[in-house]
């Protein structure tokens, strides 16, 4: 049985070639929320309304920092917040790319763009709300 039936070859086609749209990326997450059988963490629900209520309010960037390893990661450039699962899930401005910066020992080591992110819950350090880049 396949996890996405009908569209599930064209997306994982698309998702291998780096075209994904935003539409595609839409429905996988549609899939994955309606084939989740844990119940919501209320925190998370609380946490969710309202990033999205200062989203309506116009503050719209939004960045995550989180630690993978001995690593730390920020990305920045989000648009859209929402949790499936225990996963935080962040998506640029329709068009526009995520931007990460990689960590180590204090030192910058990587610099990567994405289309989107997803996070375990249980990495992230900080939520930041308009977060700016200030490069030395």
């Amino acid at each position: 049985m396949q996890p996405f039936p009908g569209k599930s070859n064209i997306i994982l086609a698309k998702i291998k070639k780096g075209v994904v749209s935003q539409h595609d990326l839409n429905t996988v997450f549609d899939k994955i929320k309606e084939g989740s059988s844990d119940k919501k963490n209320p925190a998370l629900e609380g946490l969710e309304s309202a990033l999205n209520e200062m989203q309506n309010d116009g503050e719209k960037e939004i960045g995550i920092e989180f630690e993978c390893g001995d690593c730390c990661k920020k990305v920045i450039n989000g648009s859209k917040l929402f949790f499936i699962m225990n996963f935080a899930v962040l998506l640029p401005v329709r068009g526009d790319c995520l931007f990460m910066k990689v960590f180590s020992g204090g030192k910058l080591v990587d610099k990567q763009i994405m289309r989107a992110i997803i996070i375990p819950v249980e990495r992230i350090c900080a939520i930041e709300i308009q977060p700016v880049q200030v490069d030395p």
